[in-house]
């Protein structure tokens, strides 16, 4: 199984390399969202996998390539042109940052009770919550400590005084909820503003372990991030601010910015694992979970600054471990025949209730080659 799948992503990637390197270099404008030049580490939507403007900077260091399994031997796969819904091949490496040991989840609800913030209501839910988007997000990030899912990134570490410290997966790794109907916020948000609603969360909840911690500005229906609404074809990004590129916020603080999905539904995920009114939030836990394990592994977000390296965990295409997993399973797999390995799949929480989510790249899985892991479609399947 381990063979046949590396094959056929070899020569899908193959077909797809040349031209989408052409497509890149000529990329000339960025998605919206970007700041002074920077950009922060994206989720494409279904649709825009393989878009130039969200597709991160290569780290300009060898390897490009990975020795397939036998009887393929001495073949290389790209790291780049995977088709959308492929695993991406070549392991991640550890460039420095640090990592979140004990991670800490705080989820911000900005803005949901404000006026105008959703455009309808839903018997017997709250008008500040009228899909359960909020709730579910919530109960995700209460119930996903201590699953097989978030065990995936006990394997990764950081180095202190040549010491590997290595993530831990404990049980309770919610921080906490802040409905902000204080600060009012607007429809086409900034990067900026959403870093400083992320400050407003740290002091809210009185943070000071911020190597540890991460901050989910999540929006309600009506008023969300600029680009976004935009179309530049993300479900959501995580960024770390620097004042280079947030000016004013306090430094060293990991956050995400996390859209309403549901506003474009499918692209973003809905329905992607369960059918019909059970699927409608899957989008939610997967793009949360996509950005919430992200920054565990990486909440320096690949950050660079004069030369010194905050990013931790990510591979030699600068693809994170949400990356490299994302949507693997979309073109190949109903949600009656979930037969594709490393494939979206829903794990039970901590609180015994079923969430969507995608796989996490594991460097450990399929012997040391690396595959898409921990959402119970590992290889061997």
């Amino acid at each position: 199984m381990i063979s046949q799948v590396f094959r056929s992503m070899s020569v899908t990637a193959g077909l797809m390399t040349a031209a989408l390197a052409i497509e890149a270099s000529s990329a000339g404008a960025a998605a919206a969202g970007d700041l002074a030049g920077h950009r922060p580490i994206y989720m494409p939507n279904i649709q825009s996998i393989h878009s130039p403007a969200l597709v991160p900077p290569p780290v300009t260091l060898p390897p490009l390539c990975v020795p397939v399994p036998a009887p393929v031997g001495t073949t290389c796969v790209p790291w780049n042109g995977v088709p959308a819904g492929q695993p991406a091949p070549v392991n991640m490496a550890y460039f420095g940052g640090h990592v979140q040991v004990q991670p800490r989840i705080y989820l911000v609800l900005w803005g949901w009770g404000q006026g105008g913030a959703f455009d309808h209501t839903v018997a017997g839910r709250p008008a500040s919550d009228p899909d359960g988007a909020g709730a579910q997000m919530l109960a995700f990030a209460k119930a996903l400590g201590g699953t097989q899912w978030a065990g995936v990134q006990t394997q990764y570490f950081q180095l202190v005084n040549g010491v590997e410290q290595h993530i831990q997966n404990p049980v309770d790794q919610f921080g906490g909820v802040w409905n902000d109907d204080i600060n009012p916020i607007h429809n086409n948000v900034s990067g900026l503003e959403l870093a400083q609603e992320a400050q407003r969360a740290v002091a809210h909840f009185g943070v000071t372990d911020l190597n540890n911690s991460q901050f989910v500005i999540a929006q309600p229906q009506k008023f969300n991030e600029a680009g976004f609404n935009g179309g530049a074809g993300y479900c959501a990004w995580h960024d770390y601010t620097k004042q280079q590129y947030y000016p004013g916020v306090q430094e060293g603080i990991a956050f995400t910015n996390m859209p309403y999905v549901l506003n474009i539904a499918a692209s973003c995920g809905q329905n992607s694992v369960n059918a019909g009114a059970a699927g409608l939030l899957d989008g939610e836990t997967i793009v949360l979970g996509h950005e919430i394990e992200e920054t565990v592994t990486d909440p320096g977000a690949e950050t660079v600054v004069n030369g010194v390296k905050y990013g931790g965990w990510y591979d030699y295409g600068g693809y994170e471990n949400g990356d490299k997993c994302a949507w693997v399973g979309y073109l190949q797999v109903t949600q009656t025949n979930p037969n594709i390995p490393g494939s979206m799949n829903n794990i039970r929480g901590g609180d015994g209730k079923m969430y969507a989510v995608q796989s996490l790249w594991s460097d450990n899985a399929a012997g040391g080659l690396g595959y898409c892991a921990g959402a119970g479609t590992d290889l061997p399947f």
